[in-house]
């Protein structure tokens, strides 16, 4: 069943009662196991408790370094690999990109897949995901008994093996070295679960991961090796994947439309001059205003996650009293949500002015969904979005893009997540 009005959605998004995940989100469960994404109940409850202060400003602020730094590989890859004007995919670079972006600030780790794509780990992550579509697209291999007996299926347990036992190996040697490091009194951790608050002091930055360690050594949270592991995978995919979709299109979407870009470059010459490669700091992605309106535009048109399901373990009353039973699947279709018209009007038009404050305070919030609402929403949009705002802003800072083929001619993907069937074409000319 499957839910478009808005009143409606909100009814089911903040329900207390109903925030089981529906079937779909099992083709994720041998990757991720119960993590954050896929788990329910008292489990999910407690798990969300315990990670949201990971999330606080104070730690995604840290990651700004990196933002920057991978952001700037990606522009010199582009600028050797885009000579002389040539038309390529853009997908391939951005997801890499993303890729080390979130290997480096969940498990402090180098992945380097930007400049060397065929490392073990690099190769797994794009056969998991690439079988994870495969299989999702085709009932014959929803059973996991049919599906593991399919090349395919040991093709996946192969790569899951690989992802699993980098994760768990990072896990020891970064408990080896917060063991040295307590010895040393180098680094001092407070965390106050209860205020949200978490501060570090002394030369290294924190990963999640090293939040994640911290919570372990409290009891009550009941953390094993296993439930970081399957935390960090869940930062590894939901960080990378979905994030690359929103810069793709964002990205080909400008490229699409010049008068839309011509104020982003008008924007960013404000905010930075002629420097084209100071780093990005925070109080420039506050000034970043357009920047931010466009990225908004594009999860509208192009939400990452195409949809978003809730199994119902209690009966939900919408408008009109009309009642969903307990036991049913409910879908939500964040593209065509986003596209109705008697919501936004010439829907399929990208004007990214339809998230100005003037333009939206009479909208009804759940009308727009890219990062849910409601106690399931996304824990890592304000991540999602600092990220996003620093890699646009260094691209757009140093290239003018010109997409290669029109946008009605690109076939899209409705999967785990939002993607174009062959990817966008774009060129680039230094600016």
């Amino acid at each position: 069943m499957s839910l478009s009005n808005p009143s409606d959605i909100e009814k089911l998004l903040t329900s207390s009662v109903c925030t089981e995940k529906g079937e779909t989100y099992k083709f994720i469960m041998p990757w991720l196991g119960e993590g954050l994404l896929t788990s329910s109940g008292k489990k999910w409850q407690k798990r969300r408790k315990m990670i949201t202060p990971a999330f606080h400003f104070k730690i995604l602020e840290d990651f700004l370094v990196i933002f920057n730094e991978q952001a700037n590989i990606l522009v010199e890859i582009l600028r050797e690999d885009f000579l002389n004007g040539e038309e390529k995919d853009i997908c391939e670079y951005v997801t890499r990109c993303t890729l080390d972006i979130i290997g480096e600030t969940a498990m402090d780790r180098r992945i380097d897949s930007q400049r060397n794509k065929d490392t073990p780990y690099v190769m797994a992550v794009t056969k998991a995901c690439e079988i994870m579509l495969h299989r999702a697209t085709r009932p014959l291999l929803w059973p996991y008994f049919v599906f593991s007996l399919t090349p395919s299926g040991r093709e996946y347990q192969k790569s899951l093996k690989i992802l699993h036992d980098f994760t768990t190996m990072v896990i020891k040697e970064r408990k080896k070295s917060q063991l040295a490091e307590a010895h040393a009194k180098a680094s001092e951790v407070v965390t106050n679960i209860e205020t949200d608050e978490i501060y570090w002091h002394g030369k290294r930055r924190l990963a999640f991961l090293d939040l994640l360690l911290d919570a372990q050594k409290n009891p009550e949270n009941e953390l094993t090796d296993t439930d970081i592991r399957e935390e960090v995978d869940t930062f590894m995919f939901e960080g990378h994947d979905t994030t690359a979709a929103s810069l793709n299109w964002t990205i080909f979407l400008l490229g699409c439309n010049q008068h839309c870009q011509a104020k982003v470059h008008e924007e960013l010459d404000r905010i930075f001059g002629d420097d084209r490669s100071r780093h990005v700091t925070t109080k420039d992605l506050a000034e970043m205003k357009y920047l931010e309106l466009c990225i908004k535009e594009a999860l509208r048109l192009y939400p990452s996650v195409p949809f978003l399901a809730r199994y119902l373990n209690s009966d939900l009353t919408l408008d009109k009293d009309i009642v969903i039973p307990a036991g049913v699947n409910v879908c939500l279709m964040s593209m065509s949500i986003h596209r109705n018209e008697t919501i936004y009007p010439e829907p399929e038009a990208f004007i990214p002015e339809r998230f100005l404050p003037e333009n939206c305070a009479n909208r009804h919030p759940f009308a727009y969904i890219p990062f849910s609402a409601g106690p399931r929403n996304c824990i890592g949009q304000k991540f999602a979005m600092m990220e996003e705002k620093v890699v646009l802003a260094q691209l757009f800072r140093n290239y003018k893009v010109e997409a290669a083929e029109r946008r009605e001619d690109v076939a899209v993907m409705i999967e785990v997540v939002t993607r174009p069937r062959d990817g966008l074409k774009i060129r680039l000319s230094p600016r």
